[in-house]
């Protein structure tokens, strides 16, 4: 082995001994107090119980009546109505008279977007439903420029079974647009369904 090789090989191995950190026998903190023994944990008062979404009471107030802000139009549930009662299966029929506002050029707007939504069920509109003059008229597929509004009635028939533990129940509404639209959500009241 050539002298230049080996110089080279004691420098490099001196350097990894430099680097490496002192070793020292003194406890750390957290040693010390493992040698302690632990004290019983202090009684804790239990959390509060999550809220209950099976009752009405508790449940935020209806959004009847108020405009929500989506990021391309302004969305209002002005109503919920009792319609024709509907073929079976469904066990009712009800209409939320919606009324909507466009904040840009050529927003679509149609019953198709509009959802009843209760638990993680959620309901499509009906489509083309004969209704009593009390869910009249319907809302029909417009196109809006900015400022523009619509209004009409949404039409759900309600299958049996929905919604048993009483929840909150929402109208959401969310426009089918390239690019996306902001999902907003009116909370009914809590007498607005059969129940």
């Amino acid at each position: 082995m050539r002298p230049g090789v080996c110089a080279l090989a004691l420098l490099l191995f001196g350097q990894c001994q430099r680097n490496e950190a002192p070793r020292s026998s003194a406890p750390t903190p957290g040693m010390a107090d493992a040698a302690r023994p632990m004290a019983p944990p202090a009684a804790a008062e239990p959390p509060p119980p999550p809220p209950d979404d099976a009752t009405d009471a508790g449940a935020p107030p209806a959004s009847k009546g108020s405009w929500l802000e989506g990021n391309i139009y302004r969305f209002r549930l002005d109503d919920v109505r009792t319609c024709t009662p509907p073929a079976p299966p469904a066990v009712a029929r009800v209409g939320a008279v919606v009324r909507v506002t466009s904040k840009t050029d050529q927003l679509m707007v149609a019953a198709r977007d509009v959802k009843l939504e209760s638990g993680g069920v959620i309901l499509e509109s009906a489509i083309s439903p004969k209704t009593s003059a009390a869910c009249a008229p319907l809302l029909a597929p417009k196109s809006l420029r900015a400022g523009k509004s619509t209004e009409g009635v949404v039409v759900f028939d309600i299958p049996p079974g929905f919604n048993p533990e009483h929840r909150p129940v929402k109208v959401t509404y969310q426009p089918t647009r390239w690019g996306g639209a902001k999902r907003v959500e009116a909370l009914l009241p809590a007498e607005s369904l059969p129940r």
